[in-house]
């Protein structure tokens, strides 16, 4: 492979959640076209599992391919976090009404490495139980379905779980399973 340098970069537009920037580079000592970058804080994904051994999902709009998914929780690592663990339990507070055992680390994996900086922590959360109503933030508009493991496991195999930071957390999980 050729030498990349990456020559400087500018943040062209800031949309809050993310970031664009502009990277110049060359390769093999010759310029390059601008390449994009999306900067983003670090997102997690939380498997919550409840005692019986299901699987809590939430289904929710997504306006990139303008269609409701089946997912995991999850979310941004944002300033009131001070590590993705913490993330985990409040992400999976807002959008489930549910807690649990402290969140266990199965992975974590470039989000998009293509055009995304950033990375995905994936999280078990084991003895999942509800305590409470969802509160998702206003802009989110989820519903909660608890699937036993094993048909979870399958939806992802058959594409009706296509989130692919959802599949990957579910996939991590099932690798890792104790029971397995």
């Amino acid at each position: 492979m050729g030498e990349w340098r990456r020559l400087g970069g500018e943040i062209v537009f800031d949309a809050g959640i993310f970031r664009l920037r502009r990277d110049a580079y060359e390769h093999e000592g010759l310029p390059t076209r601008p390449f994009y970058v999306l900067e983003s804080n670090t997102w997690i994904n939380v498997v919550p599992v409840t005692p019986a051994g299901e699987i809590v999902l939430v289904r929710q709009y997504r306006h990139g391919i303008q269609q409701t998914t089946l997912e995991v929780p999850g979310g941004l690592v944002d300033l009131r976090d001070e590590d993705p663990a913490a993330a985990a339990v409040r992400e999976l507070l807002e959008e489930t009404g549910h807690r649990g055992a402290p969140p266990e680390l199965l992975g974590a994996v470039s989000s998009n490495p293509a055009i995304l900086d950033n990375r995905t922590h994936c999280f078990v959360v084991r003895d999942a139980r509800p305590v409470g109503a969802p509160n998702p933030d206003p802009h989110e508009d989820v519903s909660v379905e608890i699937h036993p493991a094993q048909r979870v496991r399958e939806m992802v195999l058959k594409g009706e779980i296509h989130h692919s930071l959802s599949a990957c957390a579910l996939m991590l999980f099932f690798l890792q399973r104790r029971d397995a």
